[in-house]
């Protein structure tokens, strides 16, 4: 039974199988709170379906990929700055990257409306 369940997943286009991963699981957290939040009509995932501490897709006034900051409420941003220093304007030299916050687009004031999740391994890259 095991081996026709496998053959037939395989016939679909699932491979997966028992293989667990952290991209996995966060994506499988992000899918179950969409399911209980929902999606505004647009796409834009709601506030209480963001996960603190993940990247997300979507549509900025700084940048098209952010990092939700629950315990702040915002998302944070990198962007290339067209002024480094404005009270040294016009001498101040080049352009600087620098971290910006935006709000939830459906916040009052908010810029950016996340789209889609961007599953990130953390632990692969902390070596954990």
């Amino acid at each position: 039974m095991v081996l026709f369940m496998k053959k037939n997943a395989v016939s679909f286009g699932r491979r997966g199988g028992s293989v667990s991963s952290p991209a996995k699981t966060l994506a499988a957290r992000q899918n179950i709170l969409i399911r209980w939040h929902g999606r505004q009509a647009d796409g834009i995932l709601p506030e209480p379906a963001l996960i603190d501490g993940a990247w997300y897709q979507g549509r900025g006034r700084s940048a098209p990929i952010a990092l939700w900051d629950a315990g702040h409420g915002v998302f944070q941003t990198m962007s290339w700055s067209s002024i480094p220093d404005p009270a040294s304007f016009p001498e101040g030299g080049r352009r600087v990257f620098r971290l910006k916050q935006e709000k939830h687009s459906l916040r009052e004031g908010g810029t950016f409306s996340p789209m889609k999740l961007i599953p990130v391994n953390h632990e692969a890259e902390r070596g954990d």
